[in-house]
């Protein structure tokens, strides 16, 4: 018998089926939404052991703070997704400051006979972080709050995985900014972690490491030079303390070694007291360039303008240290706020200081100064050096407010010299220095030049000096002491006897029958004879004895600590010398004699023209004796002017 059934009764069924199939479907999507949520669709990494596997992303990324993000079963499937080739300043979060977290989740499959370990190297967070691995704390860099510590420029960290195939991967970042142009533009990855076996992530490590030192090599030698030549100008300053402009040559080659220990060496200090020193060095750098520029461009001269640059160096120097005082006192983090408040105050005022060497460089444009080219050159390499730094320290300040990047630009490489990379800012501050150590050496070259000069200026004028003295004090024929002079020494040695009560003797000589020699053989023979006689009488007589042409013929003598006896005894060796003496003018042979009058033993009221008149008495007998002989003074009888 043939049943109809109703055309509708197979369709319940299949609309159940279907309604079942479309709740299961659901339920299985729902089932693998809810294994992916918990951190997202897993990185698949094959063949772990080959090699490094680059973290790049997708990463899920939020703002705030919560340890149970790290959890391997926290939903993070609402999180914003990130790379990490990029800060997340550059990824639309620039003003994020304060906890971020990064989430990823991976799958590890090691290859055929590759180790079961796993290692994760952090080659690129400047921020304080830690790191946790299906929610165990693994490792750190710094310390988060309540005392952050941020460090300027770090090596690479690495850190164990252990056996674990599957986990989730967080990283807990503080990013705290303490400068006013320290915003969270830079704030997470600035390079992707890498993944990978022990053995790989050590070797991939070194190899951040030689390249970090290769990227730089160029940049250590310039600093190494610049350690140098600040060293250098510090010496030779010392040695001529004069010579202003090498102590500032000094203070401005300092700064980029001293920057470069403080930002890129691989110092762990602490954030805040790199920077508070790094105000410091900034101060010492701009404040030698003024001093600089006052020298070279001829400006120190202008005391208007040499006063206004004192004042400013002074205030400089003030702001900065407080600044610095400031910046090192946010190590505690009841004083961040206040000093980031101060920062963002004094750099308004520290812009405006950067600006001084433009008013210097035109102000000597505008004096119109004769400069050479050397110094021109300086002028125009600071102007342009420090119209860069202007503009740029500018564009910092205001670029949390306005999203300007063109300062990062600035301070990008313009080109890269064997993986050295040479910014705008770098070549100019280069070509600068090499400019300002030129102009110094060819200052400090001329100014010896000059002060040789002088030297052998005022050296000629010393033995013209001491030429003039000498024709002044000495017979120009004889070339013993004249008239004047030896009375002179005659008055000074009786003061000196009186006060020591020491004896004194006086001999005058006079050559006998002189006036013969000269009508006889002519004055060039009686000029002879006299020269011969005085160097006769010089040599005799002690070192510390003197003589002197009184005149005409005759000669003063003046024998310190020596009475009468010694000096009738030391009259008669003279009188023996000049009579045995052989003088020749040409073939003819000149023999003299002389006579000598003595006086000593006199009373200490007695003065030089006295003791002279009694010598000269003496001299008068030995004349009327037959000549050529010694006689005695007798001061009892002598008469004097009271």
């Amino acid at each position: 018998m043939l049943n109809i059934m109703p055309s509708g009764y197979f369709a319940l069924p299949r609309t159940a089926a279907i309604i079942l199939l479309v709740f299961a479907t659901q339920w299985v999507h729902a089932a693998q939404a809810s294994t992916k949520s918990a951190a997202g669709a897993p990185l698949v990494i094959e063949a772990l052991g080959k090699g490094t596997f680059t973290l790049s992303g997708p990463w899920q990324f939020h703002p705030g703070d919560d340890l149970a993000w790290s959890s391997p079963t926290f939903d993070s499937s609402n999180w914003e997704q990130l790379s990490a080739d990029r800060p997340w300043g550059k990824q639309g979060h620039a003003h994020l400051t304060g906890f971020a977290w990064y989430r990823c989740s991976v799958t590890l499959i090691q290859g055929s006979g590759a180790p079961q370990e796993s290692s994760l190297l952090m080659p690129g967070i400047r921020d304080s972080y830690e790191i946790y691995w299906n929610g165990s704390l693994i490792g750190h860099n710094g310390k988060l709050p309540p005392r952050p510590v941020w460090y300027i420029s770090q090596p690479v960290q690495t850190f164990e995985l252990g056996r674990v195939q599957h986990g989730v991967l967080a990283v807990r970042i503080w990013k705290s900014p303490l400068l006013s142009d320290d915003s969270g533009e830079v704030g997470g990855f600035d390079t992707a972690p890498l993944i990978g076996s022990p053995e790989a992530i050590a070797t991939a490590e070194a190899a951040y490491e030689f390249q970090w030192l290769r990227s730089r090599q160029l940049h250590f030698g310039a600093n190494l030079l610049c350690a140098a030549i600040a060293f250098l100008s510090f010496l030779l300053w010392l040695r001529t303390p004069k010579r202003w402009l090498l102590f500032w040559t000094a203070g401005f080659a300092i700064a980029q070694p001293a920057t470069l220990l403080l930002v890129n060496a691989h110092i762990a200090l602490p954030y805040s007291l790199a920077m508070a020193a790094l105000q410091l060095v900034d101060a010492v750098q701009d404040i030698s360039l003024w001093f600089l520029l006052l020298w070279l461009l001829s400006l120190r001269e202008d005391r208007g303008i040499y006063r206004t640059a004192r004042i400013l160096a002074y205030l400089y120097a003030i702001s900065e240290t407080l600044d610095g005082v400031l910046v090192a006192m946010s190590w505690n983090p009841q004083w961040t706020g206040a000093a980031q408040v101060f920062d963002a105050v004094l750099t308004i005022f520290v812009i405006l200081f950067e600006a001084f060497p433009l008013v210097l460089v035109g102000y000597a444009l505008f004096q119109r100064k004769q400069l050479d080219s050397a110094r021109w050159l300086v002028a125009i390499l600071a102007f342009l050096d420090e119209m860069l730094l202007f503009f740029s320290d500018t564009v910092k300040q205001g670029r949390q407010f306005t999203g300007w990047s063109i300062a990062d630009k600035i301070d990008s490489p313009l080109f890269f010299l064997d993986g050295n990379g040479i910014s705008l800012s770098t070549l100019g501050g280069a070509l600068l220095l090499a400019a300002i150590v030129y102009a110094v050496y060819a200052n400090v070259r001329e100014d010896q030049r000059r002060q040789d000069a002088l030297e052998r200026e005022k050296m000629e004028l010393l033995h013209e000096s001491d030429r003039m003295r000498h024709h002044a004090e000495h017979d120009g024929l004889t070339g013993l002491w004249n008239h004047r002079v030896i009375v002179e020494r005659l008055s000074g040695e009786m003061i000196r006897a009186s006060r020591d009560r020491t004896p004194l003797s006086v001999i005058l000589a006079d050559i006998d029958h002189f006036k013969k020699v000269n009508d006889s053989f002519g004055h060039l023979a009686g000029d002879l004879v006299l020269k011969e006689v005085g160097t006769i009488l010089s040599r005799t007589l002690r070192p510390y004895d003197y003589v002197g042409r009184y005149g005409g013929e005759e000669f003063l003598m003046i024998l310190p600590n020596c009475g009468l006896e010694s000096a009738l005894l030391r009259a008669e060796q003279l009188r023996m010398a000049v009579q045995s003496a052989r003088i020749m003018e040409g073939d003819t042979l000149l023999q003299v004699t002389a006579s000598f009058g003595v006086a000593s033993d006199f009373l200490s009221h007695y003065e030089a023209e006295m003791v002279i008149r009694a010598a000269d008495a003496a001299l008068y007998r030995a004349k009327n004796r037959g000549r050529n002989c010694v006689v005695s003074a007798k001061m009892s009888t002598l008469v004097y002017d009271s």
